[in-house]
C-alpha cells in the first residue's frame, strides 16, 4: 500500500460509521430510510455506505434545467443499482426553468418532491449528504445576511419536514474530503455538477473565499463547531420562546393568532422577536423568517399604543380588543384557488387528507371571500367566534362557481362530501385540544 493508498483508506468512513450516527440521531437500525442522491461524491458516498441497511432506497430528483439532466439521472440509478440499492427517479413538472432565485427554487422542488414520496411510501427518514464544509459554507452567507443566533446556528441535524417525515443530515461533523476518500476507496464514480464552478452563485464565492485561507484561523471545521455550540444556544431560546408563546399567543386552526401585546414587555427582546416569527409562519404559511431588521421594525410597532396594523411576511397585523392584536393571513398573498386533487397542502398551510379522485374531481379550494361569509352569515344567521378578516380568508370547498363548505366556520352542505383540513403547526393534545407545536 503506498502512501497516498494509505491515506486514502484511514479517512474513508466505515458503513459502521453511519450506523452508529444514526443511532445518535434516533433512528433506529430497522428504520426505514430514503436517501436523496444527487450523483455527486458526497450522496454517492452516502448511498454506499448505506446499501448494506436492509430498509432503505434512493431518490433521484431530475429537476430538467440542464440539458442531459435525464441521461444523468439514469446513469447515476444504474451506477446505485449496480451496489444493491432500489431507486426511484423523481421528476420535477415545473413548466419551463425558473429565471431567478434558481438555486433555492430547485432546492425547495426536490425536498418537497421526495416528502411527499416519502410520504405515499410510508418511509420516515429522509437521509441528505450535507457535510461539514457545506456547514460551514451555510454559516458565511447567514452571517453576510445579518442572521441571529439562529441563522448563524447553521443546518440542524435532523428535521421535520411535516407529515411524519424528518430530514436527517449524518454527515455534518464529516469533512468533504473524507466523503471523497470514501468513494475513491469503494471505487466508486461520481458526477461533478457544473453550478459547483459558476461564479454566478453565493455559496460558490463562499466556496473559493474559505479555501483561500485569508485569515489565520477560519477554517470550515472551526466554522462548524461554532455552529454546533450555537446550536445549543439556539436550543435554550426556542424553550423560553415556546413559553413565550404558550402564555402570549391564542394560534387557532382557522388560521390566525390572537397576541397579547403586553406579553412583549415580560420576556427578553430576543425571545418575544423569536415568537413573532413563529406567529408570522403560522399565519402566512412561510418556510423562512423575515429579515430581521423589518421583523425588528414590527416588534416596535406592536407596542406602540398608536399601532394602526402592519403587513410583513404575508401576515396582516391588526389592532383587536384593547391589549391584543390579530394576525391573520394576507388576502392579496394567499394561494389562488385550485382542485383538491392536485394538492396535498393548500397555502403553505392546510394539509388536504381524505381526497376522493372520483368524487372531489370538480372540486377547489380556495377562501371564503367576502361573498362566502355573506351567505354564511345568511344562512348561519352569523358566524362562530370568529374576526370577519380572518374568517374572510380561512380555507373552503368550492363546486361549480358555489361554497359548499367552510369547515373552520362551522358551514357545509349536508350534500357534499368534502375533504378534511388540518393545519400544518397545530396537533392534538391528549385533551383533545389542539396546540401549536412550532416550526423549526
Amino acid at each position: 500500500m503506498n502512501d497516498e493508498t494509505h491515506t486514502i483508506a484511514e479517512a474513508a468512513l466505515s458503513r459502521r460509521f453511519l450506523r452508529d450516527q444514526l443511532a445518535l440521531l434516533d433512528v433506529g437500525p430497522g428504520s426505514r430510510l430514503a436517501v436523496a442522491v444527487s450523483g455527486g461524491a458526497d450522496s454517492m458516498c452516502l448511498a454506499h455506505l448505506a446499501s448494506d441497511h436492509e430498509n432503505s432506497v434512493a431518490l433521484i430528483v431530475d429537476h430538467g434545467l440542464r440539458a442531459g439532466s435525464a441521461n444523468e439521472a439514469q446513469t447515476v440509478k444504474t451506477r446505485l443499482e449496480e451496489i444493491g440499492l432500489e431507486c426511484h427517479v423523481l421528476t420535477w413538472p415545473h413548466g419551463g426553468a425558473p429565471t431567478s432565485n434558481i438555486q433555492s427554487t430547485a432546492r425547495e422542488a426536490r425536498y418537497e418532491l421526495m416528502r411527499q414520496w416519502c410520504v405515499e411510501h410510508k418511509i420516515p427518514y429522509l437521509l441528505t449528504a450535507h457535510h461539514q464544509d457545506d456547514q460551514a459554507e451555510t454559516v458565511v452567507l447567514r452571517l453576510a445576511r445579518g442572521s441571529g443566533v439562529y441563522g448563524l446556528a447553521g443546518m440542524a441535524p435532523t428535521r421535520d419536514l411535516g407529515d411524519g417525515i424528518t430530514l436527517v443530515r449524518p454527515f455534518l461533523t464529516v469533512s468533504k474530503n473524507r466523503l471523497v476518500a470514501t468513494c475513491q476507496q469503494a471505487d466508486l464514480t461520481w458526477v461533478e455538477d457544473p453550478s459547483n464552478q459558476n461564479r454566478d452563485f453565493e455559496r460558490v464565492k463562499v466556496r473559493e473565499f474559505l479555501g483561500s485561507s485569508v485569515l489565520t484561523g477560519l477554517t470550515t471545521d472551526r466554522l462548524a463547531e461554532t455552529a454546533a455550540r450555537l446550536r445549543r444556544t439556539r436550543d435554550a431560546i426556542e424553550y423560553y420562546e415556546s413559553e413565550w408563546l404558550r402564555h402570549a399567543a391564542a394560534f387557532h386552526d382557522a388560521g390566525y393568532v390572537g397576541i397579547e401585546t403586553e406579553a412583549f414587555s415580560r420576556a427578553p427582546e430576543e425571545i418575544t422577536l423569536r415568537g413573532l416569527v413563529q406567529v408570522i409562519r403560522f399565519a402566512g404559511g412561510g418556510d423562512y423568517a423575515p429579515r430581521f431588521e423589518k421583523l425588528e421594525r414590527l416588534w416596535a410597532a406592536l407596542q406602540s399604543p398608536d399601532f394602526k396594523g402592519a403587513t410583513l411576511g404575508g401576515v396582516v397585523f391588526s389592532p383587536d380588543r384593547a391589549g391584543f392584536v390579530l394576525a391573520m393571513r394576507e388576502p392579496s398573498a394567499v394561494s389562488a384557488t385550485q382542485p383538491v386533487i392536485a394538492t396535498n397542502v393548500w397555502d403553505n398551510r392546510y394539509k388536504v387528507h381524505d381526497v376522493d379522485p372520483a368524487a372531489h374531481k370538480d372540486m377547489l379550494i380556495g377562501v371564503v371571500g367576502v361573498d362566502g361569509l355573506n351567505l354564511i352569515e345568511t344562512e348561519m344567521s352569523g358566524v362562530p367566534d370568529i374576526p370577519k378578516a380572518a374568517a374572510r380568508v380561512a380555507p373552503a370547498f368550492f363546486k361549480a362557481g358555489r361554497l359548499i363548505a367552510a369547515p373552520h366556520l362551522g358551514y357545509s352542505d349536508p350534500n357534499e362530501k368534502v375533504p378534511v383540513l388540518t393545519h400544518r403547526w397545530l396537533t392534538s393534545s391528549k385533551t383533545g385540544k389542539k396546540t401549536y407545536r412550532g416550526v423549526q
